[in-house]
């Protein structure tokens, strides 16, 4: 996996210490919901066994928000659990020895104090190194502050991201602008918080300000940011039927990756309906229109992403096979239609999302330049035209597209596997 800068934003750490009678993976969901971008788990009073366990358990959680995890010193237990890899420090197992047993794949994260070290790391391989502790900190009691000079020669010495650990607030945080760390790894400032999904989010927006994190993002609507596709299924064939037409047994296959126009046409020139492509169009948008207003849900953690990006000033869009009134009633049910900048429809364009061309010229209406814009698909088609015009590709699972899964993890940039 390739670690960048924006993985090392906000690295949380484990310390089950702090939660008392909280519920462990109840709350690591709730901080990777909340903006996490990075998880170690780090419990220095677990038996191996424990931690293998307790691992295993949070991998798939990690999974459906793609955030990277390793586990800390514990190498045996991330090939147990297969989880994305380890950190270690300077005394624990060495980077030879870890990467031969980890293979060339895993995440290998290392704990460093000078440049030299830190040069070290690198040239062995190491994916990231976290340079501290920069505040005194419980955890590290008989750590030595780090001054803001020996961090900015550690970032100035290696090409690597580079994580600021040890006693990070929410409120020291700003001593660490302008040093080249590309994020900060908290334990106590998210999981001793009375709400750490709320202290996640909140150290979020924050690290967006400190390290300059703003976003170009351009989201699908349906299958991605809500769960409208098995309506959309539905009035299809409640159209047709209520033709008394029957249904042929490849009607969803074929009428899944249609937008309203080929549908319509669709019906029309193949069922012999002897109506226009616009009344059509209108009956099947008046059927998701009612559900867009009443029942269809936004998928788990995006309306958190909608609002936590909008927090940060990033810019965001949506580009739809839909109609604009479509996108307007369920945005604006679920409380999000004010975080986006603008909404584009393939009927604007005139273009499918079936053609790479498409998400260049929606991007270029709002002054984004593919290498630095983000997009949000769930469908395999849209994530090839995407990847084929250069952006980056974050994945979105939805049951609709299962069967196309495996091929979306393969090209995305990253995935997103709600359920």
């Amino acid at each position: 996996m390739q670690i960048s800068n924006e993985h090392m934003r906000l690295y949380a750490v484990t310390d089950t210490l702090w939660l008392g009678d909280k519920d462990f993976y109840e709350e690591i969901e709730d901080v990777l919901k909340n903006g996490a971008t990075f998880l170690q788990l780090r419990e220095k009073n677990d038996s191996h066994e424990v931690i293998v366990e307790k691992a295993k358990k949070i991998k798939p959680i990690a999974e459906k928000y793609g955030v990277p995890f390793v586990i800390d010193d514990d190498i045996y237990a991330a090939i147990e659990a297969d989880v994305d890899g380890v950190h270690i420090g300077q005394s624990d197992i060495d980077y030879e020895c870890a990467r031969k047993l980890l293979g060339p794949d895993k995440i290998i994260g290392m704990t460093v104090k000078t440049a030299e070290q830190a040069i070290k790391a690198q040239e062995l391989g190491a994916d990231y190194v976290g340079a501290g502790a920069v505040f005194h900190t419980d955890t590290k009691k008989d750590a030595e502050d780090m001054s803001r000079e020996q961090l900015m020669d550690i970032t100035s010495a290696v090409d690597i991201p580079v994580v600021a650990i040890g006693g990070i607030t929410y409120d020291n945080c700003n001593y660490l602008k302008g040093t080249g760390v590309a994020g900060i790894a908290v334990v106590s400032a998210i999981f001793a918080k009375e709400n750490p999904g709320e202290a996640t989010r909140n150290l979020y927006i924050k690290t967006g300000d400190v390290f300059g994190y703003k976003h170009n993002i351009i989201f699908d609507m349906d299958g991605t940011l809500v769960d409208s596709m098995p309506y959309w299924k539905g009035a299809a064939r409640e159209y047709i039927n209520s033709r008394g037409i029957t249904i042929p047994e490849d009607f969803d296959k074929r009428t899944s990756v249609m937008n309203l126009k080929d549908f319509a046409e669709y019906v029309r020139d193949g069922f012999g309906i002897n109506t226009t492509v616009e009344d059509i169009t209108k009956e099947a948008v008046d059927i998701m229109n009612f559900h867009y207003a009443n029942d269809i849900n936004a998928k788990p953690g995006m309306v958190e992403l909608v609002k936590r990006e909008h927090a940060c000033g990033s810019k965001m869009i949506i580009f739809t096979a839909s109609e604009q009134k479509s996108v307007v009633t369920a945005m604006s049910r679920l409380g999000i239609l004010d975080c986006f900048d603008s909404i584009t429809t393939v009927y604007d364009i005139g273009m499918s999302k079936n053609d790479p061309e498409s998400y260049k010229t929606v991007a270029s209406k709002s002054g984004f330049n593919p290498d630095n814009t983000w997009v949000f698909e769930d469908v395999l088609h849209g994530v090839e035209s995407a990847k084929e015009s250069g952006f980056m590709v974050c994945g979105v699972y939805d049951s609709e597209s299962s069967f196309n899964w495996e091929r979306i993890k393969k090209l995305a940039d990253r995935t997103m596997y709600i359920k």
